[in-house]
């Protein structure tokens, strides 16, 4: 199910670039493809883990005198 989503938003974004094309694009499919792209890359994101640490030592913010 997760993979259909990422192919039909994909097949939403080329449908937008290619509506760029014409004379009088249509503004409701181009916002619609960089809605579903941000909540792509959204979920995208959230898989990869990140680089800062989540427990951070109180130590290492204090000043060394």
């Amino acid at each position: 199910m997760k993979y259909l989503f990422y192919f039909l938003g994909f097949g939403l974004m080329i449908w937008a670039l290619i509506e760029q094309t014409k004379d009088q694009p249509n503004i409701f499919i181009q916002m619609a493809a960089v809605l579903v792209f941000f909540y792509i890359m959204m979920r995208l994101m959230n898989k990869t883990p990140s680089n800062f640490k989540e427990d951070s030592n109180s130590e290492e913010d204090e000043p060394i005198n």
